[in-house]
């Protein structure tokens, strides 16, 4: 089932440097196991990109010439290696539009909130651009309420600098202390609890921030909010009438009506049933993007995140740790929190040997995001030196179910989710990995399985920067128990 997958992801260089018997788990071809690099590099897409805006030659060449100047990065020393980056990225860096933090639409620099001695957000600093949908998502307490509210101007910072569409909201420096009014900051908010008024209908509920428009104008607002979250029909229902998510969309067309540059979402989907959140969020993001509204969310649900925002920060302790896309955040977390906080997962034990990763699964070897001439991808060394213990990501979507597998797993707990169980699987020399398996394979507690690990997105940590995480100090002896 998984034959051409295999063989498309083997190392075309490994029959050069590695023995044969190397490039097999459980007797099948070994799968390809990736990691981006930590350096800027030219890939095929960049070069075309590069070609098409005449900065560099349409020649074999040079497409030739790049790749090899690459792939001997792995070989020459540091201070060599590091001219050939220098001199690749010059290039691609100058064919690149200018995207720093004044030209984005919406930026926070260095935003700073607190109470007395209390630092509440410590730093925060982020962008979008027109259209985009953002979210802070974090556990209670750690400063993504405040900082939504700083944004809005609930809340004064103490450092920082806020702009949205080329103005400046907010500025606090040494030197400088500058804020723009709240109801002057072209911002709408929805609000937890939605804060409709219970004594007006749906329609002048909508109305209620159209004060200064015309009359011929309100009404034709009205009419077009109520046609875009599909209420038109319930425009002389009090909000009392109308269900959860219903009123949840009355209070997103009041926000919108006004055309604000920046709309805030303060946890709108917390007083709705599970089941409701995910579809409600994604229809939410639809009429977001019709209407080309940039926005902030903020929630402690990373499946109302991944619905709704296209750039998601995960925040701890007041710091904003990782503002990325959600694919990014869960492929590419940059600490051990990131990792457990994003996603379901398991850190097993791995060392550096010759470049590479062991491991109970097989080895990991590191591919390059660049090719060569013939579309083969490339492969460099791990950045730790050999004997360095690692602790290695693997997700559920990680490791296939494949009863032809000679690698099998012990199965040590499953919870059902109705189109699959999630596996837990004790490897063989103790460790346990999840694997999300359709749910019509039904294997009881205590039976082995095979197993066939694609790790196309393997996440390497030095195991010094594991801090008792909740993975690595799951106890064996309990895994085992459940079997008994």
């Amino acid at each position: 089932m998984y034959t051409d997958l295999m063989n498309d992801s083997t190392n075309p260089a490994a029959s050069k440097s590695l023995k044969p018997e190397s490039l097999k788990i459980g007797g099948k071809p070994r799968p390809e196991y990736v990691k981006k690099p930590p350096v800027t590099l030219l890939t095929k897409a960049q070069v075309a990109q590069l070609q098409a805006d005449k900065i560099l030659p349409h020649s074999s060449s040079t497409q030739d010439t790049l790749n090899q100047s690459i792939l001997n990065q792995t070989t020459l020393n540091k201070e060599t290696a590091g001219q050939i980056h220098l001199q690749d990225n010059h290039v691609f860096n100058s064919s690149k539009k200018n995207t720093s933090v004044d030209d984005a639409y919406f930026s926070v620099q260095d935003l700073i909130v607190g109470y007395d001695d209390t630092i509440i957000v410590n730093g925060l600093s982020l962008d979008l651009q027109q259209g985009e949908i953002g979210c802070f998502l974090g556990y209670s307490g750690c400063g993504k309420t405040t900082a939504l509210r700083a944004i809005a101007g609930l809340e004064q910072s103490r450092g920082g600098k806020i702009r949205l569409s080329n103005q400046r909201l907010t500025e606090q420096t040494a030197r400088t202390t500058f804020a723009v009014a709240p109801a002057k900051r072209g911002m709408g908010m929805v609000f937890q609890d939605y804060a409709l008024f219970g004594h007006l209908s749906v329609a002048k509920n909508i109305a209620f921030g159209l004060n200064k428009w015309s009359a011929a104008d309100k009404k034709a607002r009205v009419k077009e909010m109520l046609e875009l979250v599909e209420l038109s029909e319930h425009a002389d229902k009090r909000p009392s009438e109308l269900s959860g998510g219903q009123q949840q969309r009355v209070a997103l067309a009041r926000a919108l009506a006004p055309k604000p540059k920046l709309l805030l979402l303060d946890e709108p989907f917390s007083n709705l049933d599970v089941v409701l959140r995910e579809s409600l969020a994604m229809n939410v993001r639809d009429i977001l993007k019709r209407t080309n509204t940039t926005a902030i969310l903020v929630t402690h649900d990373q499946n109302e995140a991944f619905a709704l925002a296209d750039k998601v920060g995960v925040m701890d302790k007041g710091k904003l740790v990782q503002w990325a896309t959600p694919s990014e955040l869960y492929h590419e977390p940059v600490s051990p929190f990131v990792a457990e906080f994003v996603g379901e997962g398991a850190m097993i034990d791995g060392i550096i040997k010759e470049g590479h990763v062991e491991t109970a699964l097989g080895d990991i070897y590191r591919r390059m995001e660049v090719y060569d001439a013939s579309g083969h991808p490339q492969y460099c060394e791990y950045d730790y030196p050999n004997g360095t213990p690692i602790k290695v990501l693997v997700r559920p979507d990680d490791i296939i179910h494949d009863d032809e597998s000679t690698q099998t797993a012990l199965v040590v707990g499953r919870v059902f989710r109705g189109a699959n169980y999630l596996y837990r699987l004790q490897l063989a020399d103790g460790q346990t990995v999840l694997s999300l398996v359709a749910s019509h394979h039904n294997h009881e507690i205590g039976s082995q399985i095979g197993i066939l690990p694609i790790l196309e997105h393997v996440v390497v940590f030095d195991e010094k920067d594991i801090n008792a995480t909740t993975w690595s100090e799951y106890d064996r002896s309990e895994r085992v128990e459940e079997i008994r």
